[in-house]
């Protein structure tokens, strides 16, 4: 289980050292499906948009307060619903958007 970012999926100004390793992390992660795939294993990406955590305060970061933002209980959510899927199939990828991402 691989999480990446939103930022995986597009590009952006001013962004370029950010985005790349996103896209890195995603391309990585379809390497590793095609070549684990013959053993039965599972490589999964998720894609949050903007998750509400402690890295903007720690960082000395303002983060605007925003509601609608994701929070690390609602990607769990989803992390687990992944891996209970039955072995007859599996979601390879998963975007996760913020209701509002614009605030």
């Amino acid at each position: 289980m691989n999480i990446a970012s939103t930022a995986a999926l597009r590009g952006a100004p001013n962004g370029t050292a950010y985005y790349a390793s996103k896209f890195a992390l995603r391309g990585m992660t379809e390497c590793w499906r095609a070549e684990l795939r013959k053993y039965n294993i599972r490589v999964f990406l998720v894609n949050p948009s903007e998750v509400v955590t402690n890295f903007y305060p720690t960082a000395g970061l303002p983060q605007k307060a925003n509601a609608s933002k994701l929070r690390p209980e609602d990607i769990a959510y989803m992390v687990k619903a992944m891996l209970e899927m039955e072995d007859r199939g599996f979601t390879p990828e998963l975007s996760i958007f913020a209701t509002n991402p614009q605030d």
